[in-house]
């Protein structure tokens, strides 16, 4: 009765482990890339978050008509925040400057410099261009 009671609690356990990892999990595919049916412009932006042998590295591309350059940055992960910056010499289509996030299992709430970027909402999903 104790073995059964002891490895009831312990799927319990195992099972709420595996729902908060799945909850702070800041891998993964963020992208507002869209075409537009008129122009035939894409516009939006796309991060992929991947795991590196150091902690974390992000494929950053954004897009207003051409898309830029895709370019990887190094990005610093607490918990569910996320930390990059895009440098001054970028063709990415980012601002040059530190971005900041929260992911969630919905997708990732970024904050970076003033301007389109400074408080913007990326779903998780597949990349525009798979």
């Amino acid at each position: 009765m104790k073995f059964r009671l002891l490895l009831a609690a312990f799927g319990i356990l195992l099972t709420s482990q595996v729902s908060l990892a799945q909850e702070s999990k800041v891998t993964g595919t963020f992208s507002t890339f869209r075409l537009s049916e008129k122009s035939g412009d894409i516009s939006g932006a796309e991060i992929h978050v991947v795991p590196n042998p150091r902690g974390y590295s992000a494929v950053v591309q954004a897009s207003e008509g051409a898309p830029g350059f895709p370019e990887v940055v190094n990005v610093l992960a607490k918990g569910t925040n996320i930390e990059f910056w895009i440098p001054k010499d970028s063709a990415s289509g980012f601002e040059p400057g530190k971005y900041v996030g929260t992911v969630t299992k919905e997708g990732l709430k970024l904050r970076g410099p003033k301007g389109f970027y400074e408080n913007y909402f990326m779903p998780r999903k597949r990349g525009y261009w798979e």
